[in-house]
């Protein structure tokens, strides 16, 4: 199986770029096709990754928001590049079929999943990235880009296509975003072409020395085990339910203290335990604040709308839990509402190292996009839960780790034999008023997004614990076979035999199932 391609191929592209010592295309240069995408953050390195193997060889420049040092492009970027027939058939501009084609891909990340679904709907303008005003800096001789994304570098348009980690009737209740209505299915209908395109694996991430403490609490830091702390190996992982979780993230533990293993309360265990995150700096286990700390999305993010499908039963049923809750910042739990999976990160590691990097959403001032407030205001320590998808933090670079659930880990494997909960189907949508250009090079990107060979060459990230990532969806593909291996030597790569749209179209509610076929090798 082929791993982690994404970052071969970008080396490779900016290789070529130093090669050539200068850019491929200038962000000056006016675009055949620009199109303008928004939505889900947590596919942001699968929209790089099939985007730039489109582009012809030594063609492609990125460009990335400079809003934080270290995290650039958390919330908008661009791909512009030229694109041939072969790899897109049908390529055409203006109407006219064309061999090459100059495509300028913007993608807005800022406020997650429904900013690719509710403003498409509504036809609302909304900020996406200029390249083109004398904002953006080469970095060095290589064929990447860093951009001011403020002021006048914002321009507001309505977005052509989206991507949504769930389906777009999924927006209302706690995923409404506060710029926008909540979807009605007629007008969603009337208004967008959806193109389901692959199964995402999600997983909950905790701080750092929370893993720590609950490795510590399950006894596996202690003989017979012996694991290491923060070892991310499967026999390593430390584990909480379903409904641990769903507890934690609905509000009802306001301290750690109140939270036991065994008996034991976590706090209580944790004195003198200490920790390196790879960074040579020996950090303890135990905090200087011991209230829960709860890393949510705003409201419109499909990462916190899957999470709340999956753990809340929310906004599946009206007797859903909601993750809307207040909370105090003096007694706990604390909730901390960040944009996008790059602010995510940073609220889980500023919790675990004691620092204050991420900003969380202002609402008193009344603006969608305003985070102006620091997460940890007072550079404590403290243990911090979380929501990502499984494509972020392969290598631990950021000081936080996946947690198995139901004593399952992250896995492709696990998700595909039905023993991991936590996935969902994604989803590519656009208006259906723009561009047959733009169509054709949205449907191409979302085909590829389906593909099993594509998913194995580009999107499969590999952890400690295993393969994960994307699957691609088993009613396009219904050869599969019943271990995941054979299945990736039949088709090419992984596919997902069970299905939340069983009972007719996509549901990300329903509970995932297989369908009914003559296939008779399934994994049960």
């Amino acid at each position: 199986m082929k791993k982690n391609i994404l970052s071969v191929a970008i080396a490779a592209v900016s290789l070529a770029g130093m090669s050539q010592g200068a850019f491929a295309l200038a962000p000056t240069v006016i675009p055949d096709i620009e199109i303008y995408m928004s939505g889900a953050s947590a596919q942001d390195k699968a929209i790089a990754a099939l985007f730039s193997d489109l582009c012809d060889a030594g063609t492609l420049d990125v460009f990335k928001d400079m809003n934080k040092a270290g995290s650039e492009g958390k919330d908008h970027s661009a791909y512009f590049c030229t694109l041939n027939s072969t790899n897109v058939p049908g390529l055409t501009i203006g109407g006219t079929a064309v061999t090459t084609a100059n495509v300028l891909l913007h993608k807005r990340s800022a406020g997650g999943s429904a900013q690719g679904v509710n403003p498409l709907i509504d036809g609302t303008a909304i900020a996406a990235m200029a390249i083109n005003n004398g904002n953006c800096t080469q970095q060095g001789v290589t064929n990447t880009w860093f951009c001011n994304a403020t002021g006048a570098n914002l321009v507001n348009v309505v977005s052509d296509a989206g991507i949504s980690d769930v389906e777009p009737t999924l927006f209302t209740g706690p995923n409404k975003p506060s710029n926008a209505s909540a979807v009605n299915p007629a007008a969603a209908s009337a208004a967008l072409t959806v193109l389901p395109a692959a199964a995402l694996v999600f997983g909950v991430p905790v701080s750092d020395n929370l893993y720590v403490a609950l490795q510590k609490a399950q006894g596996l830091l202690d003989a017979p085990v012996n694991c290491a702390p923060l070892d991310n190996h499967d026999a390593c992982m430390p584990s909480l339910t379903k409904e641990q979780v769903a507890t934690l993230i609905s509000g009802q533990i306001k301290k750690w203290s109140e939270f036991k293993v065994n008996g034991t309360a976590l706090t209580s265990i944790t004195a003198g335990l200490t920790y390196d995150s790879g960074d040579g700096v020996i950090r303890n286990v135990s905090t200087t604040d011991q209230k829960v700390h709860y890393c949510k999305r705003i409201d419109g993010s499909g990462t916190g709308a899957q999470q709340y499908a999956k753990f809340l039963n929310n906004p599946c049923s009206t007797a859903g839990l909601t993750p809307d809750w207040a909370g105090s910042s003096l007694a706990g739990p604390v909730k901390h509402e960040v944009s996008g999976s790059g602010d995510m990160e940073l609220c889980l590691e500023d919790f675990a190292d004691g620092e204050t990097n991420a900003k969380q959403h202002t609402p008193s001032l009344g603006v969608p996009d305003q985070f102006t407030t620091a997460v940890n205001t007072a550079n404590n320590r403290g243990w911090a839960i979380g929501m990502q998808s499984m494509e972020n933090n392969t290598t631990h670079a950021k000081h936080y780790r996946f947690i198995k659930i139901d004593g399952a880990a992250p896995t492709l494997e696990n998700a595909f034999h039905g023993k991991y909960l936590d996935w969902v189907e994604q989803t590519y949508q656009y208006r259906k008023v723009i561009s047959q250009d733009k169509i054709t090079v949205i449907e191409k990107i979302a085909s590829s997004a389906g593909s099993p060979s594509t998913i194995d060459a580009l999107l499969t990230f590999t952890y400690d614990f295993g393969d994960s990532g994307y699957l691609a969806i088993g009613k396009n593909f219904p050869g599969y076979k019943s271990t995941l291996a054979d299945t990736i030597t039949a088709l090419g790569g992984p596919v997902m035999p069970y299905s939340h749209a069983v009972a007719g179209s996509l549901n990300n509610c329903q509970t995932p199932v297989i369908p009914f076929s003559t296939n008779a090798d399934k994994p049960l």
